[in-house]
């Protein structure tokens, strides 16, 4: 046996509390040999979350953690102190390099970094200037061109019926559905959920 029907109820209640699953009586069984236990897929959506009814709004100021409350005297004192400490570090280490290198070393190396940021500027505005001139023409080498979306047809080549835009951008669900070949947006009233 392959399984091909389902012993189990389908619940598609829309909404409140699910029942449990129960395996059905055994007076609600079908036969498997006489072919009557199939599949048969429900009339409507089978519902996994719940639908909402409004559209969420954002959480109110008072929802928001409070930033009155600040560190102690001690901890903020502590984090200065930290601080400090990590820059006394680092200068007392530049103060060493310093002592120890000639200023020729130093230019040299200054020169090396400058050299190295003003190769990558002239990299960068040469890079971004290819960019732009390359988007301004269209084409993209190798590429795919962009192509915007035309709202008559979908991908398939299927016509598309789309509801007025205030209603849909508002709604709580909207359903695709396809009518006579074409693909329909459907607008679910608050009655329906």
């Amino acid at each position: 046996m392959r399984g091909d029907s389902n012993p189990y109820p389908v619940d598609d209640q829309p909404n409140g509390p699910r029942k449990a699953a129960l395996p059905p009586a055994p007076a609600q069984r079908t036969s498997h040999a006489a072919g009557v236990g199939t599949r048969v897929r429900p009339a409507r959506p089978i519902r996994f979350t719940p639908s909402r009814t409004e559209p969420v709004q954002p959480p109110s100021i008072e929802a928001l953690p409070s930033t009155d409350r600040q560190p102690s005297l001690v901890a903020r004192l502590a984090a200065w102190i930290a601080i400090a400490l990590g820059w006394t570090i680092f200068v007392a280490w530049w103060a060493i390099v310093l002592q120890r290198e000639s200023a020729r070393s130093l230019g040299v190396a200054l020169g090396l970094v400058g050299a190295m940021l003003a190769t990558s500027v002239v990299a960068m505005w040469g890079w971004t200037s290819y960019n732009i001139r390359i988007a301004k023409n269209g084409k993209r080498g190798q590429s795919s061109m962009y192509i915007p979306m035309q709202w008559e047809r979908d991908t398939l080549g299927r016509p598309l019926e789309l509801p007025v835009a205030e209603v849909a951008h508002t709604a709580p669900e909207v359903r695709v559905v396809l009518r006579d070949g074409a693909k329909a947006y459907v607008v679910v009233d608050g009655e329906e959920l």
